[in-house]
């Protein structure tokens, strides 16, 4: 259950810097924008954030 939590935060952390970035931008781009977009750049920096969370120490 520890182990899942620390997975959930980094998840948690790229979703909502998505929507902030997404929230920043022009209204015609934020339109524009595919769902589909908004979601793989979700799960990349959440990846991201799990492989980096899931290595040991130096």
């Amino acid at each position: 259950m520890d182990r899942l939590l620390r997975v959930a935060g980094p998840c948690a952390l790229a979703f909502l810097l998505v929507l902030g970035v997404v929230a920043l931008l022009p209204r015609g781009v934020r339109e524009a924008l595919p769902d589909a977009v908004v979601g793989g750049a979700v799960l990349l920096l959440g990846a991201l954030g799990v492989r980096r969370g899931s290595r040991g120490p130096r």
